[in-house]
């Protein structure tokens, strides 16, 4: 073994040197792609292993017949219901459902309602916003831990896969994958120090261009990563906003591997913060802290005064402000979209298939999670540049983000939601509530004659609101569609004195409890 060893030595340095300058230049053997290739034959045929020979699950027993149902494994993504009435409610307040005669006011509350508490305990059983914060679920394993399929014996194939991996990725990979991640690293922050020394602009934006493209991409293949990019010709490169969805911290790095960008961001620590300190010796980049309120308006300044100096590099931006799981994009903020009329639109779109490169902030640091992209099998990742996207005359700026993030949903293949992504963080706010309130009362003067109500629609509209959970449930088992619009108002009606009631009793119990 020790006779091996001045020749192994020799050999592991010449492949990392042939890595390393193959990734400053940006060119590949094809090695990466070759083994993405085994490794996806590989978990084919796992599967294929997995489902002949693993013991079904069951759920129960069919009536009647003394079968038992197989338990259906979905990905996360596909979800465990169907979401009918969640669908209805957001098209009749988009004004998407099919156009009907003007209707009676109760009467569109009522059948509303139905709709509406529906939607209510759709999203109690799974709702669009919390299930875009975990990891994207695999219909198979991908000899990986970490997801839901962890290590259990299937068959000793299986087990021999696992080992086999576990090794190549532990004792082969990872020693390899973090001395070029050093190298990177290092060449990375050492070229930022030295790139600052330089007096004359122009210079120094060229030699800090090309060093971050060399360093990022020498980073970017510490994690096997193979990147697609596509319709090149509609990159930016003088000055401007790219606006992208976000899935993880190495977004940044799988962009700067084929264009040069400014960064805005919060202020970090650790490692995070040792670079911005780096990348701000050699070139304009953007860090604030969100805590501080009085900061924004200077962090807008700055960034309007960016975006007109067609000198600097074009900021790249993540309007959602936190990460999602990659099979959605939520809610745009508004703010770059007030800045500049044109931005540059990106879509990104992992492949879940070898590793999961959602971060998940509130379960794991930066470092960990570097770790685990250390330890997986390889990052795929398709980036498509849209075409520019120039704010219209007549549209503000919610419309204009809400344009863009349709466009980039649409090309990325992912599902466009309009929640606000830092709700895994904090309550639903006023103002969200009340947009609601408002798409609704829209609703309401586009289908009904809410402004001509009736003496008796106005007390059944004053019914509805005031009833209980248990009213209600009476009131809308009472209620059908075949009734005509007087039977209606009067079977609402009819509840005003009971509710009355309850109100005076419930206003003199809480007067003798304060007596």
């Amino acid at each position: 073994m020790l006779i091996l060893l001045p020749i192994f030595f020799p050999l592991v340095a010449l492949l990392l040197a042939v890595v390393i300058v193959l990734a400053i230049f940006g060119k590949s053997l094809g090695i990466r792609e070759w083994y993405v290739d085994v490794l996806t034959r590989i978990f084919e045929w796992g599967s294929a292993i997995e489902a002949y020979e693993a013991p079904a699950e069951v759920d129960e027993e069919e009536p009647g017949t003394g079968r038992r149902k197989l338990r259906r494994s979905s990905s996360s993504d596909i979800g465990i219901i169907v979401r009918e009435k969640s669908t209805v409610v957001e098209s009749k307040l988009d004004g998407n459902e099919p156009e009907e005669n003007q209707q009676k006011t109760v009467r569109v509350i009522v059948n509303d309602s139905l709709d509406f508490a529906t939607a209510g305990m759709e999203a109690i059983i799974e709702d669009q916003v919390t299930s875009r914060f975990k990891a994207e679920e695999l219909s198979s394993w991908n000899l990986l831990t970490r997801t839901r399929f962890s290590f259990h014996h299937i068959s000793w194939k299986l087990s021999a896969l696992w080992v086999g991996g576990f090794f190549l990725r532990y004792f082969i990979l990872v020693p390899l994958r973090v001395v070029i991640f050093a190298v990177g690293f290092s060449m990375m922050a050492g070229s930022c120090f030295i790139i600052g020394m330089i007096p004359h602009k122009k210079i120094r934006k060229f030699a800090y261009k090309h060093a971050m493209l060399m360093s990022q991409r020498i980073v970017a293949r510490s994690f096997s990563s193979i990147i697609r990019f596509h319709n090149q010709e509609n990159r930016a490169n003088q000055g401007g906003i790219c606006v992208a969805n976000h899935t993880s911290p190495i977004d940044v790095l799988i962009l700067s591997t084929d264009n040069c960008y400014a960064m805005i961001g919060q202020k970090q620590g650790g490692i995070l913060g040792f670079m911005q300190t780096a990348l701000s010796k050699a070139e304009h980049h953007i860090w604030f802290e969100r805590s501080e309120a009085g900061d924004r308006k200077k962090v807008t300044d700055r960034l309007r005064a960016h975006t007109n100096d067609p000198s600097k590099l074009p900021i790249i931006i993540f309007p959602e402000g936190t990460c999602i799981n990659n099979t959605s994009v939520m809610m745009f903020k508004k703010g770059s979209f007030e800045i500049g009329s044109t931005i540059y639109p990106i879509a990104m779109k992992y492949d879940s298939r070898l590793t999961d490169a959602f971060w998940n902030s509130s379960e794991q640091s930066y470092g960990e999670y570097l770790w685990r992209m250390m330890t997986s099998w390889a990052i795929i990742c398709d980036v498509w540049y849209l075409p520019k996207m120039t704010r219209k005359d007549d549209e503000d700026a919610i419309a204009f983000s809400r344009r863009v993030k349709r466009a980039i949903a649409h090309k990325g293949g992912l599902v466009d939601l309009e929640w606000d992504g830092m709700l895994k963080r904090e309550r639903v706010s006023s103002k969200l509530v009340q947009m609601y309130q408002k798409r609704y009362f829209d609703r309401l003067q586009r289908t009904t004659s809410i402004g001509q109500i009736t003496e008796n629609e106005s007390e059944a509209l004053e019914v509805m609101q005031n009833l209980n959970d248990e009213e209600r449930e009476l009131l809308l088992k009472e209620l059908d569609d075949s009734m005509d619009e007087a039977t209606l108002i009067k079977k609402v009606s009819e509840y005003g004195p009971i509710i009355r009631k309850r109100l005076q009793s419930s206003a003199g119990s809480s007067q003798s409890q304060s007596s």
